[in-house]
């Protein structure tokens, strides 16, 4: 791949079919796939775009077992979810993207979530954890409150402290110009 073209964020450009250009054999999807868009953008790096091109991917790998030939991948948009924290999240839904948050976009982010995973196991697995986290309030936040726990000792790391690594230390480097 390395003569394949670059796209945003250091992806692969593919063609429509998600093929790699001058390799008709080879697909790329997800996160490593600069995916073009119905307006010619790339797709964002998403777990529905992932989960969609890799079924394109395998279709086209089928039909082309089949001497029939590739068809272009259709991203269908099914919104975005975001979990935000306890009880919390945020949902952009609808052809309109409208927005819902709160406790709503909290149910159906597990609504959704539950649904994508396979197997009657993991799913009762899931619900149960998310109910025993809900209801019982454990776990703590997930948020470094304390600054002094930020600090970095540089000194407790060899790589640092070594004689090869002493140029790496933050104090050491020269201060690089600032980007405006």
């Amino acid at each position: 791949m390395a003569a394949s073209r670059r796209g945003r964020g250091g992806r692969v450009d593919v063609e429509p079919d998600l093929t790699l250009s001058g390799s008709p054999s080879v697909y790329l999807v997800g996160d490593i796939a600069n995916i073009p868009g119905a307006d010619g953008q790339p797709l964002p790096q998403l777990g529905s775009v992932a989960l969609q091109s890799g079924v394109s991917a395998a279709d086209n790998i089928l039909a082309g077992f089949k001497g029939k030939p590739a068809d272009a991948f259709r991203y269908r948009d099914k919104g975005i979810m975001a979990m935000i924290g306890r009880g919390a999240a945020i949902a952009e839904v609808g052809k309109h993207h409208h927005e819902v948050h709160g406790e709503l976009a909290h149910m159906a982010w597990l609504g959704v979530h539950a649904s994508l995973m396979t197997g009657t196991r993991a799913k009762i697995e899931s619900f149960v954890d998310w109910a025993w986290d809900g209801f019982t309030k454990t776990g703590g936040p997930h948020v470094l409150d304390r600054g002094d726990a930020a600090e970095i000792d540089w000194d407790d790391d060899p790589a640092v402290t070594s004689p090869g690594g002493a140029a790496t230390r933050p104090d050491d480097r020269q201060s690089a110009p600032k980007v405006p």
